[in-house]
C-alpha cells in the first residue's frame, strides 16, 4: 500500500465534481418532476396522459421489474408502474429534495464526511424495499454510463488520466496506466485502449448514492478490486491512498548471513512478514486484498537480491570506494581521483531499490526497498535509502 499526495489528485477533483455535478443534477430533477407527477395523478386518478406525461412514465417503467419493461403501452392507471413507486411518491420526493441539498457534500467529500452522509442519508420508507432505492440512486448517481468508454465527453477514463496513479495503491505491484490514443490523421476519432478498474472504496451495491463521489472511486488493478468486492463497508474499512500514510512494511524474520563463507541461509528457513504497525485500515487492507499470501509467492525477487547481496557485498563496497577515492593510494595506479563515488546511487542502481518518494510510479519498489534493507541487516551493512 502507497499513500498519494500529489496536485493532480487536487485537480482531478475539482474537475470531476464540477462536471458531474451537472449530470446528477439532472438525472435527480428529472426524478423530482416524475414523482411530483405521481403525487399530482394520485389526487386525480382520472387524469390523461399527453405525450410529455408518457414520457415521465416510461422513465419510471424503466426501473421496474421485467415484467412490465416491455409494455408497448401505459396504462391508464399507472398500473405499469411497481406498487412502491405508486404509493409513496411524496416519501420519495422529500428524499430527492435532501440529496439535491447535499450533492456537493455527496460527490467531494472526504471519509468522515461520507461517513456522517452515511448515517444521515439512511433511507427508508415502510413498505419500500432497499432494493427500489438502490434502483433510483443507480439511475441518479449513473456509474454503469460514466464507466462506459466513449458515451459520454467526460468519463472514468478521463477520471484516471487526469489522477495520473501509475501503480496500484493498494497493492503496490501492478502498472495502472490510462492509455488514450487519438487518432493521427485528424485527431478526431479516439481510441480508448486502457484505464485502471475503479474501486469504489465503500461499496456502490450498498451505497448507490457514492456512485459517483469523486474520493470513493480509487484506482486500483483488476486483482486488488476483484479480491475486495464489496466485503468493506462504513465500518470495516482499509486504507485509503488519499488521506492515509503508508504504515505498512515487510520484512524478512528469520534471515541470517554466514560472512566467513558469504551466505545466507535457506529459503525454507525465513519467512516475508507483513507490519502493520498497529493501524487498523493497514490491518484490514492486508486481510481485504490478501497481501500477505500474495507478497509469500514473490520469493524470486528476494533470492536474486540475495544472490547479488552476496556478489556485492562489504569487500565490494570498500573496494569500490578505495578505488573511487580522492585520497592517493599507492594500490590504485588508475589514479581515478576526479570522479565522485555515489555509493547510494551505486546500490540502488544494482538492486533496482529506489526512495519512498518513487514507489507511486515503480510497482515492487516499496517491497523491494524494505527486503533489501532486511538483507543488509542481516550483513551488518548501514542502508540508508527511506
Amino acid at each position: 500500500m502507497i499513500g498519494l499526495k500529489s496536485h493532480h489528485i487536487m485537480s482531478a477533483k475539482v474537475h470531476h465534481v464540477n462536471v458531474i455535478r451537472k449530470e446528477v443534477l439532472l438525472q435527480l430533477r428529472k426524478y423530482k418532476e416524475i414523482f411530483d407527477f405521481l403525487i399530482k395523478f394520485q389526487a386525480d386518478n382520472t387524469l390523461t396522459f399527453d405525450a410529455i406525461k408518457r414520457h415521465l412514465v416510461r422513465t419510471v417503467i424503466s426501473l421496474s421489474g421485467p415484467s412490465v419493461k416491455n409494455k408497448r403501452h401505459i396504462d391508464n392507471r399507472l398500473q405499469c408502474i411497481e406498487l412502491e413507486y405508486r404509493s409513496h411518491p411524496d416519501e420519495f420526493l422529500k428524499i430527492f429534495n435532501k440529496i439535491e441539498v447535499d450533492v456537493d457534500k455527496i460527490l467531494e467529500a472526504d471519509r468522515n464526511t461520507l461517513i456522517s452522509l452515511i448515517k444521515k442519508h439512511n433511507y427508508s420508507i415502510p413498505g419500500v424495499s432497499k432494493n427500489h432505492f438502490k434502483r433510483i440512486f443507480e439511475k441518479i448517481f449513473n456509474y454503469d454510463t460514466f464507466s462506459t468508454k466513449g458515451k459520454t465527453k467526460y468519463s472514468a477514463y478521463n477520471l484516471t488520466e487526469n489522477l495520473r496513479i501509475i501503480s496500484c495503491p493498494y497493492c503496490n505491484r501492478m502498472y495502472t496506466l490510462t492509455i488514450i490514443c487519438k487518432s493521427k490523421k485528424n485527431g478526431a476519432s479516439t481510441n480508448y485502449v486502457t484505464r485502471p478498474e475503479l474501486d469504489h472504496y465503500f461499496p456502490k451495491s450498498k451505497y448507490p448514492i457514492f456512485g459517483l463521489s469523486f474520493n470513493n472511486l480509487v484506482p486500483s488493478c483488476s486483482i486488488c478490486n476483484n479480491l475486495k468486492g464489496n466485503k468493506t463497508d462504513h465500518i470495516k474499512m482499509h486504507h485509503h491512498p488519499y488521506f492515509d500514510e503508508t504504515m505498512l512494511d515487510f520484512y524478512l524474520d528469520g534471515i541470517k548471513y554466514d560472512s566467513d563463507n558469504n551466505r545466507f541461509n535457506k529459503t525454507n528457513e525465513w519467512d516475508i512478514v507483513l507490519d502493520e504497525k498497529g493501524c487498523n485500515f493497514t490491518r484490514e487492507s492486508i486481510e481485504t486484498f490478501r497481501l500477505r499470501d500474495i507478497y509469500r509467492e514473490h520469493n524470486f525477487i528476494i533470492e536474486d537480491m540475495i544472490e547479488k547481496a552476496q556478489e556485492y557485498n562489504q569487500t565490494f563496497i570498500d573496494s569500490v570506494e578505495r578505488l573511487f577515492s580522492n585520497e592517493k593510494d599507492p594500490e590504485n595506479p588508475l589514479g581515478i581521483e576526479d570522479i565522485k563515488f555515489e555509493r547510494e546511487e551505486l546500490l540502488e542502481r544494482i538492486f533496482g531499490v529506489l526512495p519512498s518518494e518513487e514507489d507511486h510510479c515503480n510497482p515492487m519498489n516499496k517491497f523491494k526497498r524494505a527486503i533489501y534493507q532486511s538483507i543488509r541487516k542481516a550483513q551488518y551493512i548501514k542502508v540508508p535509502i527511506k
